[in-house]
């Protein structure tokens, strides 16, 4: 009978060890949601985007503001920084806007692509970079790692004419793209 009893015991201790170490954490601190003015008019444009396309996302734990000037900050455009362990923890996406090649040269178009990029891996979960192209050399997603010049002159040709320099008829696909990676590929790129 004792026996029996500390066989119980040993059990019901060890399901209770079991079930409160393998209880998921827990983190809940206060998150905020603050966008820079310089940048507000593509984060709405982003959530307009989303809504036209019936993808609602909250409008709640989001930073977006200029990247400080630190030297981890010098070789990149842009990042989002989020614990993805920890989905509800504060998202912050910060763009290098004091950089030349990254912000101050760049058409607004290329800044709204880089405002979406990296609102995609904080928003959407699209936390890996995608640098698939087209028989064309053009990249199959907004997502891609150097997307500074999606839209720049002279690499994709308009209307097949190579004297007009403005790639700006594919957006539709790059955001329909962002929102549903499943999107098929676009006519010019075939």
């Amino acid at each position: 009978m004792t026996l029996n009893l500390l066989k119980s015991v040993k059990w019901t201790l060890l399901i209770l060890v079991l079930t409160i170490c393998c209880k998921p954490e827990e983190i809940d601190e206060p998150t905020v949601y603050n966008i820079d003015t310089s940048l507000a008019k593509y984060v709405d444009k982003f959530f307009e985007e989303a809504n036209s396309r019936g993808i609602r996302i909250s409008k709640e734990n989001l930073i977006v503001k200029p990247g400080s000037n630190t030297s981890d900050f010098t070789d990149i455009c842009g990042k989002c920084t989020q614990n993805t362990k920890f989905p509800k923890l504060q998202r912050t996406v910060e763009i290098n806007m004091a950089s030349s090649p990254c912000w101050k040269n760049i058409s607004e178009n290329d800044k709204e692509a880089l405002v979406f990029h990296e609102m995609g891996h904080c928003l959407l979960n699209r936390i890996a970079h995608k640098n698939d192209t087209f028989a064309d050399g053009s990249p199959k997603s907004i997502m891609v790692a150097n997307n500074t010049d999606l839209y720049g002159p002279c690499i994709y040709v308009f209307d097949e004419n190579p004297t007009l320099c403005n790639k700006t008829n594919r957006r539709k696909y790059y955001i329909d793209e962002l929102f549903d990676e499943k999107t098929a590929a676009p006519s010019w790129a075939r």
